[in-house]
């Protein structure tokens, strides 16, 4: 069935798997791109998510025995394409103790011109790949350009995409794997060597696998920094996907250029309502000043440098924010309708 010929309470569903087959690296980063210049320009109505602290971290008592838990609603609007929608995602962060992931999420795409819902997508995918993009655009500002060895600390699937959204842009040639599950780093070297082409290897330690590195991913679950300032070299780029949660937070005065994505979004983390909630930082801790620049507002219009030497020690940090989900999974919906993908489901 085409998009003309469905009834108005008829959406399309498109499953993860079929998310994973259509949204490729290539695409992903130029949508990833073009919103956060719709940001800047400010084409696009979106709030920082709205959080239901399940478990509250900052609230007396002991952790739960599955971890803190909250529900979040991402609602953006992105007028270029038309399209609003809303991610409706939860995070249990010992949630795979139970046989269950630590993050699921949902997003619903409505037509801005109609207001009738068209898609629900698996969201967990379209968060996978928006991470690993806007950590790669990072890159695009803050690391060499002849940037060729990256090493990957955490190997789950953020770590994946993180390193395929790299290789649009890098030349790379080596990669090192490092996981608290051993078999997990293999298994995620294997992987990088075939779909690449590059030597890939693993490392026992954090500090072992980030030596020699010019990129350095951080993508774990870890609850305190195995990341330290002191052991990344001169000319590296860091991109750190959970902020200071698993990187050391001196990363962020000591280096050259410390970088968000989005003022209006990762301020909220660092000085805002949500410090102390996510775990990582705690108020006092890192300010607004201590910032040189957020990618949408300042770097893509000129008005601050990315990295103006081969020297530098740079790190990026962005919590992600609801018009990367928007935008992503409005482009699974058009690229679902070209294939002939998803499920027509009817629901009114």
């Amino acid at each position: 069935m085409s998009a003309e010929e469905r009834s108005p309470g008829e959406i399309l569903v498109v499953s993860r798997r079929e998310v994973e087959e259509l949204l490729t690296p290539a695409a992903t980063l130029q949508r990833v791109l073009d919103t956060f210049a719709w940001v800047g320009e400010g084409q696009v109505d979106q709030t920082n998510p709205v959080n239901l602290w399940v478990h509250d971290r900052t609230a007396p008592g002991p952790e739960p025995p599955f971890g803190y838990g909250v529900v979040q609603a991402f609602p953006a609007l992105v007028r270029p394409l038309e399209r609003a929608a809303l991610k409706w995602l939860s995070s249990w962060s010992k949630n795979p103790r139970r046989g269950l992931p630590a993050i699921s999420a949902l997003d619903l795409v409505t037509d801005a011109e109609t207001g009738m819902p068209l898609a629900l997508v698996d969201g967990t995918s379209v968060t996978n790949m928006r991470t690993g993009g806007h950590a790669a655009v990072g890159a695009k500002f803050l690391a060499r350009p002849d940037s060729s060895r990256v090493a990957i600390i955490g190997c789950g699937n953020e770590g994946r995409t993180h390193l395929w959204l790299l290789a649009e842009l890098f030349d790379l040639t080596h990669v090192v794997a490092c996981d608290i599950d051993a078999a997990a780093a293999a298994r995620f070297a294997g992987e990088a060597a075939e779909r690449l082409g590059v030597e890939a290897g693993t490392a026992a330690g954090v500090e072992e696998a980030i030596t020699g590195a010019d990129i350095v991913c951080v993508v774990t679950t870890a609850l305190q920094p195995v990341v330290m300032a002191p052991w990344i070299g001169a000319g590296t780029h860091v991109c750190a996907a959970t902020g200071f949660r698993d990187v050391d937070p001196a990363c962020a005065r000591v280096f050259d250029k410390w970088v968000v994505g989005f003022y209006g979004r990762d301020l909220a983390w660092i000085t805002g309502e949500e410090v102390g909630r996510i775990g990582g930082l705690q108020h006092g801790q890192l300010a607004r000043a201590d910032i040189h620049a957020d990618i949408a507002t300042e770097i893509l219009l000129g008005e601050r440098p990315g990295r103006e030497h081969s020297d530098e020690r740079t790190i990026m940090t962005h919590m992600g924010m609801p018009a990367l989900d928007a935008a992503c999974a409005a482009l699974v919906y058009d690229l679902a309708l070209e294939a002939g993908a998803g499920t027509w489901i009817e629901v009114f």
